[in-house]
C-alpha cells in the first residue's frame, strides 16, 4: 500500500460525532478507517462523542479524520471544544475531512468562518446519485498517484458556497458535463484538495456519500493517502536526506507567524535546539511601521501546493549577531533556496539580495565587508559571494562575484544552491541552479579573523540605514543553511528531495 514507505507509526482519531442527516455509510465509513490503519500499521482510535474533544487527547494524534459527520441540524461541539481544535490545528495537527464534513454549519461565530476555511468552503446542494466523471489535475500528489486521468464512479455531487480554488490545491475535479444536475458551479468543480492552513494540514473530499464507494479500492487509496499526507509524512514531507550540519531551515509551510492579514511579522527556525531561533520583521529606518514585513503565499499549485514568502523590497531578521560568523572562517557552508523571482525595482544596481549577513565598514565602524550574501542583477541573473574583511569595495579577489550569466525566468521556481569549502587558505565557491553541476565558481581567500553581522532573508544586511535598498523582489518557500560543504552526493541527494518536493522542473 501507499504507506510502506512510511516507517513512523501514524496515529489516526477516526471520528464521527455529528449533528444532522444520518448517512447510510456512516458505519462502512468508520471501518473503512479501521481498515487501512490495519494493513498499514497505524494506530487508529474510533469515537463519535465530543468529549474526546480536549487538548490532551488530540496531542496524541497525527491526523483527526471528519468521517461523513454531518452538523446540518445543529452545533456539534462546545466553545472549550471548539477551541480544542483550532489549538490542534495552530500546533501542525492533520484534518482529513470526508463528505458531509463539508455540511457542518451550525458552530456559529468565528469558529464557523474558520472551519469553513480548513474545509475549503461548505457544502450547499446536489442531485440525485449518479455516475459522473473526475478529472485528475495532479498526479503527482500521494493520495491521486494511483488514479486514471479520468475516473467515473457513481456518487452524490455537491455543489459548495464558493470556488476553492484560489486557496487550495486542487487534486481532482468534477467534469459538469458528465451528470445531470440544476445546480453547477459554472464549469469549474473542485471535488478534492488539500491546503496547509493556519499551522497545520488539511485534506478534504466531497466524495463518500454511498456505502458502495467506500470498498471502492481507489478510493481507499486515496484517503489513505490524504490521511498519510495530512500526518506530514508523505514523500512529499519525509525528513531532508542530510540532517548533520543544518543549522537553518525556514519552511513557508510552518513556523510562519501572522499579523495584519497576509503579511509575516516572524519566521521560525524549524532546525530543533538550534541558537538560530527565528527570523523576524524590522521596522527600524522605516518610514512605516510594518512595511517591511512580506505576505504569505498559500497552497501554490505549481509548489505542489506548498505556501510561499513573497518579498517586495522587505526582510526578516534573526539578531544572533554571531550564529553564522564560524561560515566564512574555515568550515565552509552549503545553502538552498526554493525560489521565484519578479522583475527587480531599481536600487543599487545589480546588487538585489535576497539573503545575506555582511557587516559593512560605511554602517558600524567596526566591520570591514565581511560576511555572505547572494542575490540578483538588476536582469536577474543570479549571483552569490563570500566576503573576508581585507579588502573594500563591491567586487574584487577578497569579495568575489560569482555569477550566472543567464538570466532566471520569472515567475518560474527554481532550486538555487550556493557551496563553499572549508579550509583555513583558499576555498572554492560555487554557484548551482537546479543541477549538481556548478553554472559558476570562485576562489575566495580565507581571513580566520572575518566576523560577519545578522543574517536576513530578503536582503543583504541588516540595513537599517536603507532598509529595502539592496532587497529583492520574488517569493522563497524553502531556505536552507548547513555549516559545511556538503558532499557531491550529499548534495545530490538533496537536490533530487527538493526538486521532488517542490515540483521544480529541470
Amino acid at each position: 500500500m501507499l504507506s510502506a514507505q512510511v516507517e513512523y507509526q501514524i496515529k489516526v482519531l477516526n471520528f464521527q460525532a455529528d449533528n444532522g442527516f444520518q448517512h447510510k455509510s456512516k458505519k462502512v465509513g468508520l471501518e473503512m478507517i479501521e481498515h487501512l490503519g490495519e494493513i498499514n500499521d497505524w494506530e487508529v482510535i474510533t469515537s463519535v462523542d465530543t468529549t474526546d474533544i480536549t487538548m490532551k487527547n488530540l496531542n496524541r494524534f497525527d491526523v483527526i479524520v471528519f468521517n461523513n459527520n454531518c452538523g446540518n441540524a445543529g452545533p456539534i461541539f462546545s466553545k472549550a471544544q471548539q477551541e480544542v481544535l483550532q489549538n490542534y490545528i495552530n500546533n501542525g495537527g492533520g484534518f482529513v475531512g470526508i463528505h458531509c464534513a463539508g455540511a457542518i454549519w451550525e458552530e456559529g461565530g468565528g469558529f464557523q468562518n474558520w472551519y469553513e476555511k480548513l474545509v475549503g468552503t461548505r457544502l450547499v446542494a446536489h442531485p440525485k446519485v449518479q455516475r459522473a466523471k473526475l478529472i485528475i489535475e495532479n498526479k503527482n500528489h500521494i493520495a491521486t498517484s494511483h488514479l486514471p486521468n479520468e475516473w467515473v464512479i457513481t456518487d452524490e455531487w455537491h455543489t459548495f458556497s464558493s470556488n476553492p480554488r484560489n486557496d487550495v490545491n486542487v487534486l481532482m475535479s468534477l467534469d459538469e458535463s458528465s451528470y445531470v444536475g440544476e445546480s453547477k458551479m459554472g464549469g469549474d468543480h473542485p471535488f478534492t484538495w488539500c491546503q496547509y492552513y493556519d499551522g497545520g494540514r488539511s485534506f478534504f473530499t466531497s466524495l463518500g456519500h454511498t456505502v458502495e464507494i467506500y470498498s471502492d479500492k481507489n478510493y481507499q487509496k486515496l484517503i489513505e493517502g490524504g490521511i498519510i499526507w495530512a500526518s506530514g509524512l508523505s514523500e512529499e514531507n519525509l525528513k531532508l536526506p542530510v540532517l548533520e550540519g543544518l543549522i537553518v531551515d525556514l519552511n513557508a509551510d510552518y513556523g510562519i507567524t501572522l499579523e495584519s492579514g497576509d503579511r509575516i511579522s516572524s519566521w521560525k527556525n524549524n532546525v530543533e535546539n538550534s541558537i538560530i531561533k527565528s527570523f523576524n520583521k524590522q521596522d527600524q529606518g522605516r518610514k512605516e511601521l510594518g512595511s517591511g514585513m512580506p505576505r504569505l503565499e498559500l497552497n501554490i499549485a505549481a509548489l505542489n501546493g506548498h505556501n510561499a514568502v513573497v518579498f517586495h523590497r522587505q526582510e526578516l531578521i534573526n539578531e544572533n549577531e554571531d550564529a553564522f560568523d564560524h561560515l566564512i572562517t574555515g568550515s565552509g557552508y552549503t545553502w538552498f533556496s526554493i525560489m521565484s523571482v519578479y522583475e527587480q525595482v531599481s536600487g543599487k544596481p545589480g546588487v538585489n539580495s535576497f539573503f545575506g549577513n555582511l557587516r559593512n565598514t560605511n554602517v558600524d565602524k567596526q566591520g570591514h565587508y565581511e560576511g555572505f550574501w547572494a542575490g540578483l542583477s538588476d536582469d536577474n541573473q543570479v549571483w552569490m559571494g563570500s566576503r573576508n574583511a581585507i579588502e573594500g569595495g563591491l567586487w574584487n579577489d577578497n569579495n568575489p562575484h560569482v555569477l550566472n550569466h543567464q538570466p532566471l525566468e520569472t515567475n518560474t521556481y527554481y532550486l538555487v544552491i550556493g557551496r563553499m569549502g572549508d579550509g583555513v587558505n583558499k576555498v572554492q565557491i560555487e554557484l548551482f541552479i537546479n543541477s549538481i553541476t556548478a553554472v559558476a565558481k570562485k576562489m575566495f581567500p580565507i581571513n580566520q579573523n572575518a566576523n560577519s553581522s545578522k543574517m536576513v532573508i530578503g536582503q543583504e544586511r541588516d540595513a537599517t540605514n536603507h532598509p529595502g535598498f539592496e532587497s529583492f523582489d520574488g517569493e522563497i518557500a524553502r531556505f536552507l543553511i548547513y555549516e559545511r560543504p556538503l558532499s557531491n552526493n550529499e548534495l545530490k541527494k538533496t537536490i533530487e528531495y527538493l526538486m521532488k518536493t517542490y515540483n521544480i522542473k529541470k
